[in-house]
């Protein structure tokens, strides 16, 4: 038994499909037959249930499977807590971020981690929020960036500066918008906006879901205009006058600012978004993971 076939079982327990395991896995799907049939020899016992349609893992696999699990993140601990008596602080430091946080969020991090550690290599992997959540969970990473809630039975919490959530809208449309503004960012309730054209990301991102349950609040259904992947795509299409849309003021901050978008805070919201870094409660965390840690929960770093 080696780590391979760890891996390849593990892979075969979540789609339960040989032939999209071996395209995934990049190995022909009788070479990943003949790895889980010897595994099954040598354990004698059979791991998944190939008699069924479609195939199902057998009580004995479902424990191989949980075992496994924590065989490889063990290991994986183990291999990290050896890069620190490296010579040149050499290692790899592995971070999970959503695709628009690492836009505006982590770069500036990454400079100042390389410029300590210059031996490290940065990873982000830019992956959905259930995704991260999951990943997390199982120590795949040195840290992640997710929004609360987490499960805090499994996962260590460090929270890092709310978002702050702006409507972004278009300045043609933003003029006949009633706002009233004493300083700063001017306010607005939102179902003034029944009128206004709307873009917004896909059902199943957390965005979308906030933006739903606000609207549903203030008693109206958008105008959805157009519909997107991500946070960068709608703040695009708002600049060009599409619509507007929900964004973090973080985020907007940290690119030019266009004069064809006004900025309006949303009068007696009840909804907000808490991200934080969460990391496997165990998990060793390597000197420029604790760094990069610091700076991003330290911003005067």
């Amino acid at each position: 038994m080696n780590r391979k076939q760890l891996q390849y079982v593990i892979e075969l327990s979540e789609d339960l499909n040989f032939s999209v395991v071996a395209e995934k896995l990049g190995i022909t799907q009788p070479a990943l037959s003949k790895q889980i049939l010897s595994l099954e020899r040598e354990l004698d016992v059979k791991l998944f249930d190939r008699n069924n349609i479609p195939m199902t893992m057998t009580a004995a696999g479902e424990h191989f499977v949980a075992e496994a699990k924590k065989l490889i993140y063990r290991e994986d601990q183990l291999l990290r807590s050896m890069e620190d008596y490296k010579s040149g602080k050499l290692g790899k430091l592995e971070i999970g971020i959503s695709p628009f946080r690492s836009l505006y969020l982590i770069p500036n991090i990454v400079k100042q981690v390389k410029d300590k550690f210059p031996g490290v290599t940065v990873v982000l992997h830019e992956e959905g929020s259930d995704t991260l959540r999951k990943n997390a969970t199982e120590g795949k990473y040195d840290f992640a960036l997710v929004n609360l809630p987490v499960d805090e039975s499994v996962l260590d919490v460090k929270l890092i500066e709310a978002d702050t959530l702006v409507l972004a809208v278009p300045e043609k449309l933003s003029q006949a918008l009633p706002a009233s503004s004493e300083n700063g960012i001017p306010e607005i309730d939102l179902s003034q906006c029944k009128n206004v054209p709307f873009v917004v990301v896909s059902p199943a991102q957390e965005m979308r879901q906030l933006f739903d349950k606000m609207c549903a609040e203030a008693d109206f259904v958008p105008y959805v205009a157009t519909e997107v992947v991500g946070v960068s795509s709608a703040w695009s299409m708002a600049r060009a006058g599409v619509g507007a849309t929900l964004l973090p003021l973080q985020f907007v901050e940290n690119f030019e600012f266009d004069k064809s978008i006004a900025l309006f805070k949303l009068k007696n919201c009840q909804y907000s978004r808490q991200p934080a870094i969460v990391t496997r409660r165990g998990q060793y965390i390597s000197e420029y993971a604790k760094y990069a840690i610091e700076l991003l929960t330290h911003k005067n770093i």
